[in-house]
């Protein structure tokens, strides 16, 4: 019951920020198109992104890897998408690997214009988690499954021809995931180095185009 309440609580807070993305997109003067207008409804995208993270301490150094996420969505209309993705990551502690993960699922993400060559862009992921870690009792690699649920936004630049970069600059997220050793929990919430990414994307139009006579 206690899981169920978590995943409900976390759905709810990330309602809530796709809302204030928008209001925030707004404010600032965001514009949502509207259907009639010249956009990527019933275009397809594909996207991906890599993020790398290192850390030392006078005993230890530690990296980070992962493709989060990889990814392909449709567009129900010129300013939401909805598609499926997946991610993989790898630490490493004094060179070697303590964890390797796997994640698949869902995600949905709104946008607002802001002038011409910049969006707004909020993402809200759904994903089932495996993989293996390092046991804490026999140094063993064990494994491990579990859900993640996470929003963020992002600031999108079209460059043209369909292709646009994409930033992350901060999180919201949960990662419960259970091993021999129990359930393991952890959160990110904020704005830090650890949560900054640069994606790329391209729309790609399948739809035959009607000659004009």
């Amino acid at each position: 019951m206690k899981n169920i309440n978590k995943i409900l609580f976390s759905l709810a807070f990330a309602g809530m920020s796709m809302i204030s993305g928008r209001m925030y997109g707004q404010t600032m003067g965001g514009l949502r198109l509207k259907d009639s207008d010249d956009g990527p409804k019933g275009q397809f995208m594909l996207y991906g992104s890599f993020d790398y993270s290192k850390s030392s301490t006078p005993t230890s150094s530690g990296s980070a890897v992962s493709s989060s996420p990889i990814g392909a969505g449709y567009w129900i209309n010129n300013n939401d998408l909805i598609g499926v993705n997946y991610a993989y990551s790898q630490d490493k502690l004094n060179k070697n690997v303590i964890s390797k993960q796997n994640e698949a699922g869902l995600w949905y993400s709104p946008s607002v214009q802001i002038g011409k060559y910049f969006y707004l862009i909020a993402q809200v992921d759904a994903h089932f988690v495996w993989g293996q870690q390092q046991s804490t009792i026999d140094g063993a690699m064990e494994n491990f499954n579990g859900f993640r649920l996470r929003a963020y936004p992002m600031i999108g630049i079209v460059v043209g021809s369909g292709w646009a970069l994409k930033f992350k600059f901060a999180e919201l997220s949960t990662l419960q995931t259970k091993a021999k050793d129990g359930w393991s929990k952890s959160y990110v919430a904020g704005v830090s180095g650890s949560t900054f990414g640069v994606g790329i994307s391209k729309n790609f139009d399948f739809r035959r185009k009607n000659k004009k006579s």
